[in-house]
C-alpha cells in the first residue's frame, strides 16, 4: 500500500511553496504517510528476519489530549540514562537543542547541547532548530537540523552516550553546553559540571570532545567572556572549533554521585568505541530483553502495539547503581548497594496494577530488587513507611493511599521470596496506619483521620 505525496496535496488543497512550507503544512499527512510506509516496509520482510526491537514504535502515544503524551524515549531497559527530543509533542516542528539526560520519565533535559554556525551575536543558551529526517529507535537517534544544515547521530549505553555531528557549512563551529541551574568547567580536555534538580539532588556530567576546540568561552547575557568556568542559571560554556570542521564526536558520562563517577561511567561503557558499535550493543540488549516474550502471528499492527507496550514497561523504574554505589535522595547520601541493584523513579500509582505483576512473571530477580529498593527507601526516610511515589529526587508522596503495598502483596502471593517480608510488612503497615491518607503529603495522621476511623468502627 502506498500513498503519493502529490495525491495528499491535492486532497487537502495545499499550496506548495518551499520545502519548509510543505513540512509545516502537511505534518499530520506526513505522519500518516510515514507510518503506513513503515508498516508496509515491515510486512514485505520475512517475519523470521525481524527482531523484537524492530516492532517497537516509540512515536506511539506522542500526542495527548490529557496531561502529557508519552515521549519517544531512547534508553536501555531500566537504565539511568534516558533522552528524547525536546519539543512540545510529536507535532512540534522545532527542537530545543539536543538532549543529554532526562532525570524523570516525563521531565525535561537536565543539560542541553546546542549546535551553531553563524555570527557570535546570535549565540544563545539554547538554540531552537527546525528539523527533518528524524529516525528514532529505542537505542539510537538521528536527525537533520535543516536551519544549520547539520547531521546528528546518537547512541547510548546505561550511563553514558555518544554524539556524532556533521556540518555542511565552512563557517566556524560552536557547541553550546548549558546547565539550567548548576555549573560547568573546562579542564583542558573535558567539560565537567552539574545541574541541581529538586530536593538538593544533583546530576553530574563529564563530556569529552574528540576534536580539540580552539577556544573556550562563557556565554553570559548574550556576550562571550574569556573564561572557562561558570555557575548559576543557564550556565553556558561555548566550545569554538576551527572553520572547516566538518565532523565532531562527543562522548559523555552521567552520574548522580559526582563528576568523577560520571567520568568512570564514560570510560567503562563508551570510551574507545565507535558509534555503530555502541548502537549495535544497545540493539542486542533490547532484543534480549524484549525477546523474553515471543509472539507468533502475522498481524503487524498488533505486533507493533505489543512490543511497543513492552518497551514502555522497561522505561521505569531505573537502576541508579553506579559501580556498586548509588545516590539516594531519600536521605541525601551515597550508599553501597551491596551487590543488589537499586531502583527508583517508579511512580507506583502508575505501575502497580500491571507493570509490577508483569515483572513478577518475567523479571522476578528485578522485581525482588525493586521491592528491596522500596524497603531501603523506607529505612532511609524519617519515617519507616513504604514510599508512595518514588522518584530520582525522593518520594513525592503523590496520589492517595499507598500502592507499593499492593505490589508487595502481589509479589509474595506469586512466590517471590527475595526480600525481607517482615521489614516490608512493617513499612507497608506504617504507610497505611501512621501516615495521613491525604495525597501529596508525608505527614502523620491527624485528628480528622482518627475521627473517620472511629466513625467507621462505630457504624460497623
Amino acid at each position: 500500500m502506498t500513498i503519493k505525496i502529490s495525491d495528499a496535496f491535492r486532497k487537502n488543497k495545499l499550496k506548495i511553496r518551499t520545502m519548509r512550507d510543505i513540512l509545516k503544512r502537511i505534518r499530520i499527512v506526513g505522519i500518516v504517510v510515514l507510518s503506513l510506509s513503515f508498516f508496509t516496509a515491515q510486512s514485505q520482510h520475512n517475519f523470521e528476519n525481524i527482531k523484537p526491537v524492530d516492532f517497537v514504535n516509540p512515536y506511539m502515544g506522542n500526542i495527548s489530549h490529557l496531561l502529557v503524551p508519552t515521549y519517544p524515549t531512547i534508553h536501555l531497559p531500566n537504565s539511568l540514562l534516558r533522552v528524547y527530543p525536546e519539543r512540545r509533542d510529536f507535532t512540534g516542528d522545532v527542537l530545543s537543542g539536543l538532549p543529554l539526560m532526562i532525570t524523570s520519565h516525563r521531565g525535561s533535559s537536565a543539560f542541553n547541547l546546542s549546535l551553531f554556525q553563524g555570527s557570535e551575536e546570535d549565540l544563545r543558551p539554547v538554540i531552537l532548530s527546525s528539523y527533518d529526517n528524524e529516525k528514532l529507535t529505542p537505542y539510537s537517534y538521528s536527525v537533520y537540523l535543516d536551519d544549520q544544515q547539520i547531521e546528528v547521530d546518537f547512541g547510548l549505553s546505561h550511563q553514558s552516550a555518544m554524539y556524532e555531528i556533521e556540518f555542511a557549512k565552512d563557517e566556524a563551529t560552536y557547541l553550546i553546553l548549558n546547565s539550567k541551574r548548576g555549573g560547568l568547567t573546562w579542564d583542558g580536555k573535558a567539560v565537567s559540571g552539574f545541574q541541581t534538580i529538586q530536593n538538593n539532588t544533583r546530576v553530574y556530567i563529564y563530556l569529552i570532545p574528540e576534536n580539540s576546540p580552539e577556544k573556550i568561552s562563557v556565554l553570559k547575557e548574550n556576550s562571550l567572556l574569556d573564561e572557562t568556568e561558570v555557575e548559576g542559571r543557564n550556565a553556558c560554556l561555548v566550545l569554538k572549533f576551527p572553520k572547516g570542521s566538518k565532523k565532531l564526536s562527543l562522548r559523555y558520562g552521567i552520574s548522580f554521585i559526582d563528576e568523577a563517577q560520571a567520568k568512570s561511567n564514560l570510560e567503562r561503557e563508551v570510551a574507545g568505541k565507535g558509534l555503530e558499535t555502541i548502537q549495535s550493543i544497545a540493539r542486542e540488549k533490547w532484543n534480549t530483553v524484549l525477546g523474553k516474550l515471543m509472539v507468533k502471528g502475522t498481524d503487524f499492527d498488533k505486533l507493533h502495539v505489543f512490543y511497543t507496550s513492552l518497551y514502555r514497561s522497561l522505561e521505569r523504574p531505573v537502576c541508579i547503581s553506579e559501580d556498586g554505589r548509588y545516590w539516594s535522595a531519600f536521605d541525601g547520601s551515597v550508599h553501597n548497594d551491596n551487590g543488589r541493584a537499586f531502583y527508583t523513579d517508579d511512580w507506583i500509582w502508575d505501575s502497580y496494577r500491571a507493570h509490577h505483576p508483569l515483572n513478577v512473571l518475567i523479571e522476578s530477580k528485578k522485581e525482588n530488587d525493586i521491592i528491596n529498593s522500596f524497603v531501603s527507601m523506607a529505612e532511609q526516610m524519617d519515617n519507616f513507611w513504604m514510599p508512595t511515589f518514588p522518584e530520582i529526587t525522593g518520594d513525592s508522596r503523590r496520589m492517595n493511599s499507598n500502592h507499593g503495598v499492593a505490589s508487595v502483596i502481589d509479589a509474595y502471593r506469586k512466590g517471590l521470596r527475595g526480600f525481607d517480608l517482615e521489614k516490608a510488612y512493617q513499612a507497608c503497615k506504617g504507610a497505611i496506619t501512621e501516615k495521613t491518607l491525604a495525597p501529596w503529603s508525608g505527614n502523620q495522621q491527624g485528628k480528622w483521620i482518627n475521627f473517620i476511623k472511629t466513625m467507621v468502627i462505630f457504624l460497623r
